[in-house]
């Protein structure tokens, strides 16, 4: 009867002894397992950081191409011009671009408030012009762009100038543009003008200049 026992004993004990045994390298396993997690976790930080400083320097690389063709456009055109800043913020884990004037006190507010669309209008005009440039580094592009009344809001006695912009803009950047105006002082620095008629559904262009 004690051997049977002893004998059971014994059975208990290395069937205790196998499982500490497997337990332990269980445990040795996992903690390789968390070893080489927290080497992957490093290398994904250090992988982040990397990646969060390259987009910052492109990020303001941007800024600078754009805020330069833009405030250059303003300059050109409007008596009391706004310097032009792009500004790269993160919002809901997702990078996005606030565009702003800055007065001549330093004020920022956004183009559409707080000023004439004129003003608008240069601004949109020459960020296009400022993406194009940027997209013709990275793929080739055609070296056209159309405007159809880009400068609508802009005042009568602003046009002759802000065409004067648009020719320098072509020429800096070689750009050919299009642009469809009712209103010649748009065009006057335009190396060609073409009236378009219609008469009877039927459309006739002339040169003109």
């Amino acid at each position: 009867m004690i051997t049977d026992d002893l004998k059971k004993w014994d059975k208990k004990v290395t069937e205790t002894l196998t499982e500490m045994n497997l337990l332990r390298r269980q445990v040795k396993t996992l903690h390789q397992d968390q070893e080489l997690l927290l080497i992957k976790s490093e290398n994904l930080e250090e992988t982040r950081v990397i990646f969060q400083k390259s987009a910052q320097i492109t990020q303001g690389q941007i800024s600078l191409k754009i805020e330069k063709i833009v405030s250059s456009a303003l300059y050109a055109v409007l008596d009391e011009p706004y310097e032009f800043k792009v500004n790269f913020v993160t919002r809901r884990n997702t990078s996005e671009c606030d565009l702003r004037f800055i007065d001549d006190e330093g004020n920022e507010f956004e183009p559409l408030d707080s000023c004439g669309y004129g003003a608008a209008d240069i601004a949109s005009l020459a960020l296009r012009v400022a993406y194009w440039s940027m997209s013709k580094e990275v793929m080739p592009t055609r070296d056209t762009i159309i405007f159809d009344e880009p400068l609508r809001n802009l005042s009568l006695n602003k046009q002759p100038l802000a065409s004067k912009m648009i020719k320098q803009l072509s020429e800096s950047l070689g750009i050919q543009f299009l642009v469809v105006t009712h209103n010649l002082a748009t065009v006057e620095y335009a190396d060609r003008i073409f009236k378009v008629t219609k008469k009877n559904k039927v459309s006739r262009i002339k040169q003109i200049n």
